[in-house]
């Protein structure tokens, strides 16, 4: 999958949370859904599988928000994160807010 780094709901699909064709009904659940996904990664041996797909979405979003803006330096910090844990942590505490 090729992220166009639009909004959160991307990773959703990416990690099959939700089908390819979602259509962005059940925000909530889903956003809630994700959350507990990337939790359970956590200290796993899919960590590291997990962050890199993270990033790749961060890198695409990044790129969309420089022109906006208003959140571009938070997903550029987060880019910076080299510890899997720690970026995973941090993209659930954000993620409602990956959108630009």
């Amino acid at each position: 999958m090729q992220f166009e780094g639009i909004d959160w709901t991307e990773l959703s699909i990416y990690f099959e949370v939700v089908e390819q064709n979602y259509d962005g009904g059940q925000d909530e659940k889903v956003l809630n859904l994700t959350k507990d996904f990337l939790r359970s990664t956590l200290m796993s041996d899919r960590e590291a599988e997990v962050a890199n797909g993270i990033r790749q979405f961060l890198t695409k979003l990044y790129k969309n928000s420089i022109e906006h803006k208003h959140n571009a330096p938070i997903w550029k910090g987060l880019l910076e994160v080299n510890d899997d844990f720690t970026l995973i942590k941090y993209t659930i505490l954000l993620l409602e807010h990956m959108w630009y």
